[in-house]
Formats: structure tokens, C-alpha cells, sequence
């Protein structure tokens, strides 16, 4: 039999696609607080279900229970302040996870080529530094002469500026590259890898070109390319993957 009150916590469940033990959870940590009506159920007016929409719009963005009842407690929220502190605290722990997928993509390359990997080795790879460039004297005569002086200038008040993010492309393609370039994820690597080009280069063509000079000269001399933060099979997986986010962005 329906139950005669429609704004009752199952409907109200159903209609927000939660559970009724959910709400219970909402309502215990004084984020949303149901009237109880004559008969002792809880009930639900457009104040609550108002609430409660926000409620879960703010858990969608990756707030906890705890952080949400603290801005109920403290009043009308800054809702801009907190979401920037939020999308700080996401970026922090996808950088994390980001490193543990480098690291797993790197014990499993040892265990298959080598059948077994020991704790000695594991701590190597997470003691290991970030893949950067390593601005040897070598490395800074192919950049004199791959780039003009004023491509360098250019080069040098971007790079800094997103040296972080090229870390996490150069920590995500170590988990990947053993893997197809044309899958999802690495489709959402190589739209990066485009997106950071694109910003290192001012979507300068003769910037562009220049630089896949530097890479390609880069790599065909041994002493400079231990200085690269990735090998040639990195660079041309990382093609292969903005090649295949191309097509599949004409695709749509």
C-alpha cells in the first residue's frame, strides 16, 4: 500500500536517489531536520528538500559530512571560499593518487621483466625524485640552439608556472605506457599533454616545431637524454594519445 504521506522520508529517498539510511545520516549530523508529524514520521517541507538538495550537491563536489555541518553551524557559507579550498584539497590528493599510480606502473613493469620485486627496490621508486628536466650545461647548449632568445624568454616565464603539472603527466604516463594510448585514460592524458604544449607555446607554430626539435635532438644524444624526464617511447606514447583525443573530439 503507498503510503499517505508523499513527502515522507522513502519518498523522499527515492525521489532524491539516496536511501532512507542516508537521510537518517544527514539528519543525525543536523544537516537536514524532518518534522515529525502527528502520526511520529518524519516529513519533509521545501525548506528541507531544499537543504537537502544542497547537501548533496556540496558531497558531489567531495565535501564530508563533517566539513558540511561546519558551515550549516557557522551560518550563511562562503560558498566561492570554500569551494576553492576544496578544489585545492582535490588537486592535492589527485596529485597523490597520481604518484601511487606511477609507482604501481613501475613495480609492475620490474615484476614483469625481472619475475619478482624486492622491498629494497620498492623504496627505491618511491624515494625516486619527480620526472623533471635536469638543466645540465648539455641540455642548455641544445636549448641555445633549438630556440631562439626570445623563444627562451618565453620558455622560461611559463615553465615554472606549470612544472607541477608536467610532473603529474610525466607520473600518470609511467602507469599508463605499457597500455594502448587510445583508451580513455589515456586519451585524458594526451588532451593534457595538448593543453600544457598549447600554454608553453603561446599556440606559436615556429614554438611548436622548435620544440619538438629540442626533443627529438634531445633523445639521440645519450648524454642529454638522461637528463629528460622521459624517454622517447615516452614522447611518442604521449603523440600517439593527443593524436587520439583529436580524433575522437572530431569524432563527437
Amino acid at each position: 500500500m503507498a503510503s499517505p504521506f508523499p513527502d515522507g522520508a522513502a519518498a523522499i529517498a527515492r525521489r532524491f536517489g539516496v536511501t532512507v539510511k542516508t537521510l537518517r545520516v544527514y539528519e543525525e549530523a543536523g544537516l537536514i531536520r524532518p518534522v515529525r508529524n502527528g502520526h511520529g514520521w518524519r516529513t519533509y517541507g521545501q525548506a528541507e528538500c531544499e537543504r537537502l538538495h544542497l547537501v548533496l550537491l556540496l558531497r558531489r563536489f567531495g565535501l564530508t559530512i563533517a566539513r558540511i555541518a561546519e558551515m550549516f553551524a557557522a551560518g550563511q557559507p562562503d560558498l566561492a571560499a570554500i569551494l576553492d579550498l576544496q578544489a585545492e584539497a582535490l588537486a592535492e590528493q589527485q596529485a597523490h593518487i597520481t604518484e601511487a599510480l606511477s609507482l604501481i606502473g613501475r613495480a609492475r613493469r620490474h615484476l614483469r621483466e625481472h619475475g619478482s620485486i624486492d622491498r629494497e627496490t620498492l623504496a627505491a621508486f618511491a624515494r625516486a625524485e619527480p620526472a623533471r628536466l635536469r638543466w645540465t650545461p648539455a641540455l642548455q647548449a641544445l636549448a641555445a640552439r633549438c630556440f631562439t632568445p626570445a623563444q627562451q624568454r618565453l620558455l622560461a616565464g611559463v615553465a615554472p608556472s606549470i612544472e607541477t603539472e608536467w610532473e603529474a603527466v610525466h607520473q600518470e604516463l609511467a602507469s599508463i605506457i605499457d597500455g594502448p594510448p587510445d583508451t580513455p585514460r589515456a586519451r585524458l592524458l594526451g588532451a593534457k599533454t595538448a593543453e600544457l604544449i598549447n600554454r608553453l607555446t603561446g599556440g606559436d607554430p615556429a614554438m611548436r616545431t622548435a620544440l619538438t626539435h629540442f626533443w627529438q635532438n634531445g633523445f639521440s644524444a645519450p648524454e642529454i637524454a638522461r637528463s629528460l624526464p622521459m624517454d622517447e617511447k615516452g614522447w611518442q606514447f604521449l603523440g600517439q594519445a593527443m593524436a587520439a583525443h583529436a580524433r575522437a573530439e572530431k569524432a563527437r
